[in-house]
């Protein structure tokens, strides 16, 4: 009896793909740091004052790469966060950050400021970047 039901049960399993995978560009725990990332290059650039801190920002993607192997993802998916159209959506997340706060990108002296205070505030961002 339980043969007639298991084998139509391991076929149907079968069909199905081993783990349901988001798409890379998609995930929240991989967008994050690229885009924690992409704000602290622009904020390190603009301001003569302020650098990256080295030690964390290769922390922060030794981490990456490890959720990137842990969730299954291949080279293939690794590939598409090179991609044009993707870092154009990433610098698109970036400027969106920084309307949100109320800061214009050309505004050097608001976006210096801004780094500051993530430095001073210890925020996650802040943590990435050092005073020079």
């Amino acid at each position: 009896m339980i043969g007639r039901f298991a084998y139509p049960a391991v076929v149907a399993l079968w069909a199905m793909p081993a783990v349901a995978q988001m798409v890379i560009t998609e995930d929240p725990d991989i967008r994050g740091p690229l885009v924690d990332n992409m704000i602290v290059t622009e904020l390190t650039t603009i301001c003569p004052k302020l650098a990256p801190r080295t030690a964390q920002v290769n922390k922060q993607a030794q981490a990456m790469m490890a959720t990137i192997v842990a969730k299954g993802y291949g080279a293939d998916d690794i590939q598409t966060l090179q991609d044009p159209a993707f870092l154009a959506v990433l610098a698109d997340e970036s400027k969106s950050f920084f309307a949100a706060q109320g800061i214009e990108k050309r505004d050097t002296e608001a976006m210096c400021a801004f780094g500051k205070a993530q430095i001073a505030g210890r925020t996650p961002l802040g943590k990435l970047m050092k005073n020079r």
